[in-house]
């Protein structure tokens, strides 16, 4: 399957770039199918219509106007989309990881939280980010020509109010890059509906190395075990009250009879008579 690069991806968009500084006004029909995406630059994106779900190592979510979020570099399983006549739409500032960690250092003089803590940075905009995005489609829209200086200090405008939003968070992603393991992606990814494939290229792996790895790791194969650890899940929320038809779909049933039959196999009992365990 293809991997688009990015920022290299965005060129034919309206844009203004800098040295390796590039404030993107991006639009596009968009895809509800997920795309794999490799990011060379840190990239912060503002949703201006429509959403965007990326999935990351350590956690995934769903970007829509209103919010922003900070994405390292590194691989990324991504879909977007309009959810109305109007083309999907972002604006995206792309920039070297190393320019985060100088503006990081130089606001906190030393590492921040414990390496991981941050795998990325999600936030609600205000006011003052929010006329920082019109300010920049505006600049876009005019074909405003930025020098380097200029561009660092639209950038640093940028962090400083991150900065001031989440100051741990920013100085733990740029100060301690997350080590994330084989495990950390498929734990936090057991009900993301990812193939293996692509749990593998988060994993930053082949399919035959993610494979191995993970059998080495957990003593199983990785389709029986998430398999199973979908079930014991499923466990918790029966106990809770939940039916099995309200379940099935999200532990990546098509139907509630195969569901059914799945927990019977494992489990003896079927999900109602084991919603009745005293």
């Amino acid at each position: 399957m293809e991997i688009i690069q990015v920022p290299e991806v965005t060129r034919h968009h309206s844009h203004i770039s800098a040295g390796e500084i590039t404030f993107v006004d991006y639009h596009d029909r968009g895809s509800a199918f997920r795309t794999r995406v490799f990011f060379s630059r840190c990239a912060v994106s503002f949703v201006q219509n429509g959403q965007k779900q990326i999935y990351r190592a350590a956690e995934n979510t769903v970007l829509t106007p209103g919010y922003g979020m900070l994405i390292p570099e590194g691989n990324s399983i991504i879909a977007e989309h309009s959810n109305n006549a109007e083309p999907y739409g972002s604006v995206i500032v792309f920039f070297p990881r190393s320019i985060g960690q100088e503006f990081a250092v130089s606001r906190s003089g030393k590492g921040g939280a414990s390496a991981g803590d941050a795998p990325y940075i999600y936030f609600k905009t205000n006011t003052y980010i929010n006329e920082y995005v019109r300010n920049i489609k505006s600049l876009i829209a005019g074909r405003q020509n930025l020098s380097y200086e200029m561009a660092l200090l639209k950038l640093t405008e940028l962090l400083t109010a991150l900065h001031e939003l989440a100051p741990e968070l920013l100085t733990s992603m740029f100060c301690n890059p997350a080590d994330i393991s084989l495990k950390t992606v498929v734990e936090n990814n057991l009900l993301s509906s990812l193939t293996l494939d692509e749990l593998a290229f988060l994993s930053n792996r082949s399919i035959s190395s993610f494979k191995r790895d993970f059998e080495r790791d957990y003593g199983v194969a990785p389709q029986k075990y998430i398999r199973e650890r979908k079930l014991e899940m499923a466990c918790t929320e029966l106990l809770k009250g939940k039916l099995a038809s309200e379940l099935y779909l999200d532990y990546g049933y098509q139907h509630v009879s195969n569901f059914n039959t799945a927990f019977k196999r494992k489990y003896g009992v079927t999900p109602a008579n084991y919603r009745k365990t005293p």
